[in-house]
């Protein structure tokens, strides 16, 4: 039948008694809307037809070859096959399937088409009713891209799981490495629009059986039956390929992709299980570097599980107060006198069984999370009372705070410092912020700015860990500061290796000929100390050889002494 048609209906058409009905349904839905004469094969449209597909008329006919060049190619099987099927079904039954189908903004996007059979008076097949709905509209689309969302995947991949006792198969999470940055930079406007672009780049080289999802934010994920690791690992290949032409939208961006897969039914066979396993697997991979996809690991997702348990905890901790937080404070000596100068604030955390954790477990977890902001308010606010106290005996008595980036960027972290120094009468001079983990500082002017202010009130600053990642001699350019400190690494072998004693005398040297003094960290021994104080004229020592971290009751017992 063709389609070059501006067909009337007759008085005697099925489709003549519903128009009025609907042309009202029409204008109150979203939905495109169709009836078929079974009998003469017209198909009577809702105006939106005509509007986002250029069909020719409302009353067409040979409906599906019109539809079929707007359905995605891999999906107009499906479109067939609902065709077919309702020509053969009994009335009052129901034909439906999903696919994608281009929009009026040149996109495509999943809907869902649904079709029942109507009789005339004499019960015989008369019409056919259908509806086409975007499924983005009724939640189960993401808007951005067209895809299905979480609930059509956990839908899909549990009707997946029940086809067959013996089905195994794999679930892939794709998580875009950083692309929170390409917000940030070029608006999230962009942003969705890069999405749209990754999300249709992504399912043209999937193979065609294999559906694709958006799951939160920047995460795809997609299953695959009877596949191997091997075969993933190639697929993920092609998607990284895919995510290096994000470069062609923008000169500037690059993004990368990183993977995880959890395997059904050998890691689990629920629907919940394999979504918490691939999602670990996706942030094993991003641990081991980005850019990558690992595979569901049992001991990694202990440790994982382990991790979060701990975040809770210290969350559940900080908003009792701090109440399982504790400092610790390590003695810092005259070099020249081995008299005490002052102190290191160091943080420690009880578990839920009482035992101490180590900082390197926790710290980083505080960081990641940004729990590290409420949590370096604690600290700070707790050293300078104590500092305050300790002042009474020792006027001069300086006191030093680990100061991080996330805490740097929080914009009330100036006017904590400040109110903090006010209330509590404390001399700005006797408080010093050691910056750490430098080498992840990527804008340098930010970190000056921000520390000038505190120098401004001052606030002595010291850069931490001085030798390791960026925090080298380049920092000397880069970073105003009133002293460095020397990492233990460059000290543990200072006797035996002459390159590291004449690193450490010409950093010495060099800090002190632009007015900065050095603080060695990590001395251990008497012959270590002597060697750092007459050879290499130090400032300030700490280490074990003078004092470990203690609490502050046993601390003040000792420079009470």
């Amino acid at each position: 039948m063709g389609t070059n048609l501006f067909l009337q209906l007759g008085d005697d058409s099925p489709l003549s008694r519903i128009k009025t009905y609907f042309d009202a349904l029409q204008n109150s839905a979203d939905e495109y809307f169709f009836v078929s004469d079974l009998n003469s094969g017209q198909v009577l449209l809702s105006k939106n037809f005509l509007r986002d597909f250029n069909f020719p008329e409302e009353i067409v006919e040979d409906f599906a070859t019109l539809l079929t060049p707007f359905i995605w190619h891999d999906d107009r099987e499906l479109f067939e096959s609902a065709m077919s099927e309702i020509d053969s079904a009994n009335p009052g039954d129901e034909v439906f399937c999903e696919f994608r189908m281009l929009n009026r903004n040149g996109e495509y996007g999943w809907v869902n088409l649904r079709m029942t059979t109507g009789t005339d008076e004499f019960g015989q097949p008369e019409l056919v009713a259908g509806v086409i709905a975007r499924m983005d509209l009724k939640l189960k689309a993401d808007h951005v891209t067209g895809l299905l969302n979480r609930n059509a995947f956990e839908a899909a991949l549990m009707k997946e799981l029940n086809s067959s006792p013996n089905i195994h198969g794999a679930v892939i999470f794709i998580g875009l490495d950083n692309f929170q940055i390409i917000n940030e930079t070029y608006g999230h406007q962009f942003g969705d629009t890069t999405l749209k672009h990754l999300a249709q780049d992504i399912m043209n080289i999937l193979p065609p059986d294999i559906r694709l999802y958006k799951l939160d934010n920047d995460m795809f994920a997609f299953f695959v039956s009877e596949v191997y690791p091997e075969e993933i690992e190639i697929i993920f290949s092609s998607i990284q390929l895919c995510m290096r032409e994000i470069r062609n939208i923008e000169d500037t961006i690059y993004c990368t992709a990183s993977g995880g897969a959890a395997f059904y039914p050998n890691d689990a066979d629920d629907v919940t299980t394999l979504m918490r396993y691939a999602e670990v697997a996706l942030e094993f991979a991003r641990e081991k570097g980005r850019d990558q996809i690992a595979f569901f690991d049992s001991a990694f997702y202990e440790r994982w599980r382990y991790d979060i348990g701990m975040q809770n905890l210290m969350q559940n901790s900080i908003a009792r107060g701090c109440e399982d937080f504790f400092l610790c404070y390590q003695p810092q000596v005259d070099a020249k006198t081995g008299k005490l100068l002052g102190a290191e604030a160091l943080i420690r955390w009880y578990d839920r069984d009482g035992t101490v954790v180590a900082p390197m477990q926790f710290i980083p977890m505080l960081e990641k999370s940004r729990m590290i902001i409420p949590v370096g308010h604690w600290v700070i606010e707790n050293a300078v009372t104590t500092a305050k106290r300790w002042q009474e005996y020792m006027p001069k008595f300086e006191v030093s705070v680990n100061i991080s980036l996330y805490q740097l960027e929080e914009h009330t972290f100036y006017d904590f410092v400040k109110d903090c120094i006010e209330r509590h009468q404390i001399d700005p001079s006797t408080l010093v912020f050691e910056l750490t983990e430098s080498h992840n500082i990527y804008d340098w002017d930010f970190v000056n700015k921000q520390f000038q202010a505190f120098h401004d009130l001052g606030i002595k600053i010291s850069m931490d860990d001085f030798g390791m990642g960026y925090s080298n001699l380049a920092f000397l350019k880069n970073f105003r500061c009133n002293q460095i400190k020397i990492d233990k690494i460059f000290v543990d072998d200072v006797l035996n290796s002459n390159y590291d004693r004449q690193l450490i005398k010409h950093v010495i040297m060099l800090c002190h000929s632009v007015g900065m003094e050095v603080c060695i960290e990590g001395v251990e021994d008497e012959a270590t100390y002597i060697y750092l104080r007459d050879v290499c004229n130090a400032d300030i020592i700490q280490g074990f050889y003078f004092g470990y971290p203690e609490t502050e009751d046993v601390f003040v017992k000792r420079f009470k002494q």
